[in-house]
């Protein structure tokens, strides 16, 4: 695993068990963070400063609901939707930036977005649209200690709406969306929630979710469900990128789900069968057969990547997080370029 496996299972449990003492925490813990901060190459922290410094003197643009799902660009009020959603990366670009440079007004930046956010947003439990608020929580590991106790427990108490609704029997959404990657997203977002709060039901509940979810989404050969209903590469790693996250989330509390024996190898198996087109020695025309009507209006709408040849950059991301969960991917992850943010955030 990326954060665990050079320890001794002792020791794991002693560093889990301190992280959890100090304070709950999604992804990146206070020991954590200093491991980021000693394994940044240079030329990392460079283009992650870049980035921070590209948004600082950002405003905030709180929401009570964001909603872009089923939307073209343009669309209703899509435009202020994603603006809004800029908010969440930023926390965690800054956020991250805070913790590797140590430089005040990232910290700044990134509290600015929480304090603007937790208080008034309310939960749509609709997993397209809320699948990048667990930036917002990613960043909140790196600045918690700056956090006012009212806001630490907005917080958690959000993380805990986040756990409860995605767990619970409300769906937003057709019936396939129990089986692709919208209950990914769902999986992912409970997770963060889950241990965000530190309530061990929860995060029970969304360990089971998982293995409920891995294995019907994914077959013994790796096929996901995705690519069956969608016949597009894209949709494959949008359904796996989430669940490695979740993953990648109990790692760092010491909870091997990746590893699970119940799951036979199966997110692995997964990621194997997508290697020929992330190595680019084969391709695959996207979207072809699909049998969901949005994306052949997408497509009708020239929206980039609902039409043509798949881009293997599109699995960067995706190999560099499987890499801290599972060697045999690493030479994948460095042969594709991940984005900066999550190179050091899986550094």
């Amino acid at each position: 695993m990326w954060l665990m496996s050079a320890m001794p299972r002792g020791v794991r449990a002693q560093e889990s068990s301190a992280a959890r003492a100090s304070g709950t925490f999604v992804l990146s813990s206070a020991q954590r963070a200093v491991q980021i901060r000693q394994h940044v190459t240079p030329a990392l922290v460079a283009q992650i400063r870049s980035l921070a410094d590209a948004g600082l003197g950002r405003e905030s643009h709180p929401r009570a609901v964001v909603h872009t799902q089923g939307l073209l660009p343009h669309e209703q009020d899509r435009d202020a939707s994603v603006l809004a959603q800029e908010d969440w990366r930023q926390t965690l670009t800054q956020g991250l930036a805070w913790c590797i440079t140590g430089h005040a007004p990232y910290a700044a930046q990134a509290t600015a977005y929480i304090e603007a956010w937790v208080g008034s947003y309310a939960a749509s439990f609709d997993p397209i649209d809320e699948a990048d608020l667990v930036d917002l929580l990613f960043g909140f590991d790196f600045v918690q200690e700056r956090l006012a106790p009212a806001t630490l427990e907005q917080t958690r108490q959000l993380g805990r709406r986040l756990a409860t609704g995605y767990l619970g029997t409300r769906r937003v959404g057709d019936p396939s969306t129990g089986l692709n990657n919208w209950q990914s997203h769902r999986i992912k977002l409970a997770s963060a929630g889950a241990y965000l709060c530190g309530d061990t039901d929860l995060i029970a509940a969304a360990r089971e979710g998982f293995i409920a979810h891995v294995t019907r989404n994914v077959d013994s050969d790796g096929r996901t469900y995705d690519f069956a209903q969608r016949d597009a590469l894209h949709y494959v790693v949008y359904d796996l990128e989430p669940l490695l996250m979740a993953a990648s989330i109990a790692a760092a509390h010491g909870d091997d789900w990746y590893g699970l024996v119940s799951l036979q190898g199966r997110l692995a198996a997964a990621l194997r069968w997508l290697l020929p087109y992330a190595a680019g020695d084969q391709q695959h025309e996207e979207f072809v057969h699909s049998t969901v009507g949005f994306d052949a209006r997408r497509a009708a709408a020239h929206v980039q990547g609902y039409a043509g040849l798949w881009q293997r950059e599109e699995a960067s991301n995706l190999y560099w997080i499987a890499a801290r969960l599972d060697p045999q991917f690493t030479r994948m992850a460095e042969a594709l370029e991940a984005q900066p943010v999550v190179r050091g955030l899986f550094a």
